[in-house]
């Protein structure tokens, strides 16, 4: 899935015109993201209460006694919020890893990577959409099995708050997945374009 690609696309090939455009910051469709990461939120909440009800009550055999078993609600919550800057990074390490320059910045109060002049492919698009929910869900579930309860669940709202907060990205990758392998994908800090080639007769 993380192959990086040999040969990055930084300039629209001949016969590529955009087909489709999509911006999440409209009014009306930003509504819906903020509704619909109730979805990913609900899920993810679900899963992680469930582990952890299950694995704590045969008696967390993996859990690290020498860690405290408790955390401040102040260090606790800094611990949550430290996976914004997270999540982007992790889209800026999968852009990298597809041959592409990285870029950070704020826009509307909300954290994002991009890369200015990069086209994508279908496969390293969607890659890069959905690297920090897979990595940061993955890790977080990993980790809870080694942490005593009240730590493990600080680790658990950060993944259900990140899984919220990827709406944006897995609505952008479901439709990627709507076109043809072929197209190409420019991203634009809270846009997308697609290209696909067309006959020029």
């Amino acid at each position: 899935m993380w192959n990086q690609a040999a040969n990055p696309v930084t300039a629209l090939p001949a016969n590529y015109r955009q087909v489709y455009y999509l911006r999440l910051t409209e009014r009306g469709r930003l509504l819906w993201l903020n509704v619909l990461s109730l979805v990913p939120l609900a899920i993810s909440g679900v899963v992680v209460i469930i582990l952890l009800i299950a694995y704590h009550s045969v008696g967390a055999p993996l859990v690290i006694d020498a860690l405290p078993g408790e955390l401040p609600t102040l260090y606790g919550m800094a611990l949550v919020l430290l996976v914004l800057p997270l999540h982007e990074w992790l889209h800026g390490l999968a852009i990298r890893r597809v041959g592409h320059r990285p870029r950070y910045g704020v826009r509307l109060l909300v954290l994002f990577a991009t890369a200015d002049g990069a086209y994508f492919r279908r496969g390293e698009f969607i890659q890069v959409s959905l690297a920090p929910l897979v990595v940061i869900s993955a890790a977080g579930l990993f980790l809870m099995l080694f942490l005593p309860l009240g730590l493990a669940q600080w680790i658990a709202l950060a993944v259900m708050m990140n899984a919220a907060g990827a709406i944006g990205d897995l609505w952008m990758a479901l439709v990627a997945l709507r076109f043809d392998p072929s197209v190409l994908v420019q991203d634009e800090e809270d846009a997308m374009r697609i290209f696909a080639h067309v006959e020029v007769r």
